[in-house]
């Protein structure tokens, strides 16, 4: 049996414990504060959504912005997208909705953001200030999917600066929103006016803006 000291000597190592752990919480809230505010500072006139800060003990913390998208009003979604919605979205017997395609995903978001731009992606890339050879290789490489994937191609392959590649990249993926837009309102069989379309999507969803801390 352990005598009374034994159990007070735990007692107050655990107290102690405790107190370090409250006190290592809050000083990761206050640290992840302060990356949430140059992060976001760092990125407010970036089109990147990420940005890394190296240690100089070979760790590094990410800080990344991303967009939450919820289905508002899947009835009338339903409704617009007509048979074409099972196709994109998934529906339980709950019944819940979930966005089975990405590309779909990026183009909620993206009209309902006004991130998108009325241009074909295969006339962006006929206005870039490159080589035809360039073009040509760029046609197959950019997908509009992952922002910092097209720029790294754009810099690589088209030989732009980084603001150049940024800015190339984000008008290339607003495009690629706006042309998936044009397919899945043709696939639906809805030959409406295009901008009360769009009206009608961003009311069936929303969009959160969300951010996170990452330490590698």
């Amino acid at each position: 049996m352990l005598n009374n000291t034994e159990y007070s000597d735990k007692v107050k190592e655990l107290a102690e414990v405790k107190a370090q752990l409250a006190a290592l919480s809050s000083k990761k809230t206050e640290l992840e504060a302060w990356f949430l505010t140059v992060g976001t500072e760092a990125l407010k006139d970036s089109k990147s959504k990420s940005i890394s800060y190296q240690g100089e003990n070979g760790t590094s913390v990410i800080y990344t912005q991303a967009q939450k998208l919820t289905l508002e009003a899947p009835a009338f979604l339903k409704k617009l997208l007509g048979d074409v919605f099972p196709d994109f979205i998934e529906e339980k017997n709950e019944p819940t909705y979930k966005v089975k395609s990405a590309a779909v995903e990026r183009m909620l978001i993206g009209l309902y953001s006004g991130d998108y731009t009325k241009t074909k992606p295969s006339e962006v890339i006929a206005q870039l200030p490159c080589s035809s050879e360039q073009k040509a290789v760029l046609t197959k490489k950019l997908k509009g999917a992952n922002f910092e994937t097209d720029a790294k191609n754009l810099k690589e392959i088209g030989g732009f600066s980084e603001t150049d590649a940024s800015d190339y990249a984000y008008l290339f993926a607003e495009a690629v929103v706006y042309d998936t837009f044009l397919r899945i309102m043709k696939m639906s069989g809805n030959d409406g006016n295009v901008d009360e379309y769009i009206k009608g999507l961003s009311v069936a969803v929303s969009v959160d803006d969300t951010t996170k801390i990452t330490v590698k």
